[in-house]
């Protein structure tokens, strides 16, 4: 008795059934028909002939325990496991996605877990539940020929549930979205709230919300307190009718710049609240050949203290609040916040006249050139957070009673440019510099055309101005 105990103790653990496996051809088969399979002797190799989900399989007799999911894997019924013999990206049509669902959520994402390449062929498909991604994934469409209908929920692909797990290595490429599904807040069509990211690309996408009345986001990127976010690239998208177009914040890390090195590149965004809000102690921020029509709040948004700031060769056109501002919220200091260097704002221009203006709460010590805006609203650098800058080689036309002003800003110099308020009816000043902190303001070189009624430039409460060799739209001296 002690020896039959002791060899059932040294018996190997079953490791599920075994089969006879014939390697001397290719079955040719359908799905249904390898399901069927109860036979010991089975093909080592299948050619699926489904339409849509052709395909060689190969059988794994070291695995008995991985789920069919009708694009990779095939169980049969006695447990043989077959696997999809594939490079490169896999298609949606595998796991059964079609444009006659009524949802494709829950087939996306067995497809998603499947999968780290992943293909929707062209079409219109219907999405009501979101899907979970994760890292490691490419998501893929023909540009403009892939086009997701989004009727119960508007969040298409969202970060894992679990934060403790980062998101990196993501690329969302080529899709489009119709947004018909009404919500209100910061999330949208792609969210990522919770996890560490890092390397996150969306390029070549589109979306509109018009029958949702613009009440969510495109694109949320939040930074939770602990996490970072690093490398986001959002590029080429096409975007209309939305809250934000862009939204990208790091509230929850006072003072810590835990977001760094964020590119949103040659973008169209339309008829948005907001069209790129970036916000919170960032650091590395480019914003770069992106058109902005018809914001009713901002174009382009930096908010809080950021580092190292490039707004460059964008173009704004209709109608905004502001069309760029930088303002101070999150960890920004609601008195100046603490800027380290200045932004890089050039070769930015407006498309015709804008309606709105550019604010400046916190471009630090800013390098502004050829800079051409055309706009009824002011240019206004706000407090000591826009302080030290060097506005050059630009052209500010306005039809605001004052053209430029600095608010309490110290230290600006403005030299070779085109300062013009002479449309306007007011008769104030093209160029003023406000209150006692607005003290060493430079103003050198300009040229200078004023409205009828007002004076080219003043000082007032406890401002001062320095100007020389500064002329009329005539080239005659200004005294």
């Amino acid at each position: 008795m002690l020896f039959i105990s002791i060899m059932i103790a040294c018996r190997e653990p079953d490791t599920g059934p075994q089969f006879d496996v014939r390697t001397t051809s290719t079955d040719t088969l359908t799905i249904e028909r390898v399901r069927k399979f109860n036979d010991r002797s089975v093909p080592g190799t299948i050619l699926i002939t489904d339409d849509g989900k052709q395909g060689v399989f190969k059988i794994d007799q070291a695995d008995n325990s991985s789920t069919d999911n009708t694009g990779t894997i095939l169980v049969t019924a006695n447990g043989a496991r077959y696997k999809r013999d594939y490079t490169g990206s896999a298609s949606t049509f595998w796991f059964g996605i079609t444009t006659s669902d009524s949802d494709i959520g829950p087939k996306l994402q067995t497809a998603v877990d499947a999968v780290s390449d992943l293909t929707f062929p062209d079409g219109t498909y219907t999405q009501q539940t979101e899907v979970r991604i994760h890292s490691g994934l490419s998501i893929r469409g023909n540009q403009g020929r892939v086009i997701i209908n989004l009727t119960k929920s508007y969040v298409s692909l969202a970060n894992p549930i679990d934060h403790a797990k980062a998101l990196e290595n993501v690329l969302i490429d080529g899709l489009s979205w119709n947004v018909s599904a009404t919500g209100t807040g910061t999330y949208g069509v792609l969210t990522v709230d919770g996890p560490t990211i890092s390397n996150f690309t969306v390029q070549n996408c589109s979306s509109t919300d018009a029958a949702a009345t613009a009440s969510t986001n495109f694109l949320t990127v939040k930074i939770q307190a602990g996490k970072t976010g690093n490398n986001i690239t959002v590029q080429n998208n096409f975007v209309q009718a939305k809250r934000m177009a862009c939204e990208i914040f790091n509230h929850d890390n006072y003072g810590v710049y835990a977001g760094k090195t964020i590119t949103v590149a040659n973008n169209n965004f339309y008829s948005c609240e907001f069209g790129i809000s970036l916000s919170g102690p960032l650091d590395g921020l480019t914003v770069d050949n992106n058109y902005l029509k018809n914001c009713s709040l901002y174009g382009i948004e930096i908010a809080g203290a950021s580092h190292n700031v490039k707004i460059t060769n964008n173009k704004f056109e209709g109608t905004f609040d502001k069309f760029l501002i930088g303002s101070n919220d999150g960890s920004g200091d609601k008195n100046g916040g603490t800027i380290e260097g200045g932004m890089l704002i050039t070769n930015n221009r407006t498309v015709g006249t804008c309606t709105g203006g550019v604010q400046f709460f916190n471009a630090g010590a800013a390098t502004f050139t050829n800079n051409y805006f055309t706009m009824t609203g002011r240019l206004t650098l706000q407090n000591k957070s826009s302080s030290g800058g060097t506005y050059a080689d630009s052209e500010i036309e306005s039809s605001s009673d004052i053209a430029i002003v600095c608010d309490n800003s110290a230290n600006n110099t403005f030299t070779r440019n085109v300062i013009s308020n002479q449309s306007s009816r007011g008769n104030t000043a093209t160029f003023q510099a406000y209150g006692p902190g607005a003290t060493g303001t430079k103003l050198t070189g300009n040229v200078m055309k004023k409205s009828a009624g007002g004076v080219y430039y003043q000082a007032t409460e406890g401002a001062s101005i320095q100007a020389s060799q500064n002329v009329d739209g005539a080239g005659n001296p200004i005294p």
